[in-house]
């Protein structure tokens, strides 16, 4: 277990602000076990000493979860502070949440380093190759279609070569980027024409024009209407589905209600909806939210994958607008929950894929949900929340199994 002035000791090593912003100035404190430490910061420079009175905030875990934590690899639930903070519930905040969550990257770095300290990480899984010079095969492209009266203007990126189409779903405050590395997948996009697109407010889709006087809120009916909009203006006839997380829930949602206009289904990280993503700390004229879900959603990701595309799938949260992802946690956390109930049985084939450290859509709700909705569970040891941005090659191992028995399917 470690001490207070261990960590004092341990943190004057490994410590390093580079990469924050600004701090302002602050003192919290961290509780692990019986050790107490204050962190103290004044613009930019961070001191460390055992507890002192005055702090604003503490985060502190048990030693029992301290050990689960620096365990390797470490469970579901282990991987960061903020990973620690959703398994254990808001009980490890105390003080003033709005000031932890202006300084939960911090909080991270700290644990991430008396990590580091006590037992150095193992490698991640290695980056994917760079791309080589010249055009990438992607093609992009903007689509004007009108979803409940609304004319609205979606990116839509498209890739492959193949007769069947693959439309895929991006996550929550996200956008088509994270399937780079399927629509560059020589061996697939020879098999299958891959489109994705960026839902409206996200990415390079437009928002309203008076988004600034609207609080955007992503409902069950107005996403099942983007997907069929955008489906149908590309004349694409039974393709098959695939979205990840909030993208995987409305996937299940499709394959129930509308499963005779797709091929199949194919649900990542897809549970029938988590109340506890919807927080006011996404949305918080406090907190810099461009950092904070960095953090909130950095601990869905598995701890071997890759250095590079960890930090391009952060990087893509890092840009998201205003309220975005909690008018998309919206859709997911309250919405989605109160229509799932009345949902019958798939009437396309459906795969639920689930990564082992994902704890948004854990592998219980995603198996509770194929076996409610007639789907087949395809777990995936050490993968996260992300699988096709943040580990793509595990993730194909997964996935072209799934596609080589449609295929067979449809030759059949």
């Amino acid at each position: 277990m470690i001490t207070a002035d261990e960590a004092v000791s341990s943190l004057a090593t490994w410590f390093s602000g580079g990469g924050l912003p600004a701090m302002g100035a602050i003192a919290f404190d961290i509780g692990i076990g019986d050790a107490e430490l204050t962190v103290k910061i004044d613009q930019n420079d961070v001191t460390f000493s055992t507890h002192e009175p005055g702090s604003e905030f503490r985060f502190a875990v048990g030693a029992a979860d301290w050990q689960r934590f620096v365990q390797e690899p470490p469970p579901r639930g282990y991987t960061t502070a903020q990973a620690m903070r959703a398994a254990l519930g808001w009980e490890c905040v105390t003080g003033d949440r709005a000031r932890w969550a202006e300084y939960a990257p911090v909080v991270d770095r700290i644990f991430e380093a008396l990590r580091q300290a006590r037992s150095p990480r193992p490698a991640r899984h290695v980056d994917p190759p760079s791309p080589g010079t010249g055009l990438s095969p992607i093609e992009g492209r903007y689509l004007t279609v009108v979803i409940g009266g609304e004319s609205q203007r979606i990116y839509v990126e498209s890739s492959g070569s193949g007769e069947r189409t693959i439309v895929c779903l991006h996550t929550a405050g996200a956008d088509s980027r994270q399937f780079r590395y399927l629509l560059e997948d020589e061996e697939l996009t020879g098999r299958f024409r891959f489109v994705a697109f960026d839902m409206p407010w996200h990415g390079r889709s437009d928002p309203p024009p008076d988004w600034q006087e609207r609080t955007y809120r992503l409902t069950t009916d107005r996403y099942a209407a983007t997907v069929l909009a955008v489906v149908d203006a590309l004349g694409l006839e039974s393709p098959i589905l695939m979205g990840c997380s909030m993208g995987g829930a409305i996937a299940l949602y499709m394959a129930c209600v509308q499963g005779e206009r797709f091929t199949a289904a194919l649900a990542l990280e897809g549970g029938l909806g988590n109340p506890g993503r919807f927080v006011p700390e996404t949305n918080h004229l406090e907190v810099d939210h461009s950092h904070f879900l960095t953090s909130w959603v950095g601990g869905l990701i598995a701890p071997s994958s890759p250095k590079a595309t960890r930090a391009q799938t952060l990087w893509g949260y890092a840009q998201s607008g205003p309220g975005v992802y909690q008018g998309d946690t919206y859709f997911y956390s309250d919405d989605l929950p109160r229509v799932a109930p009345t949902l019958a049985r798939a009437t396309c084939p459906l795969w639920v894929f689930s990564g082992e450290y994902d704890y948004s859509a854990t592998t219980e709700m995603s198996r509770a949900a194929a076996q409610r909705l007639g789907g087949t569970l395809v777990e995936m040891p050490g993968s996260g929340h992300f699988p096709m941005s943040e580990d793509p090659a595990a993730f194909r191992r997964y996935l072209v199994p799934v596609l080589d028995e449609l295929e067979a399917t449809a030759a059949a």
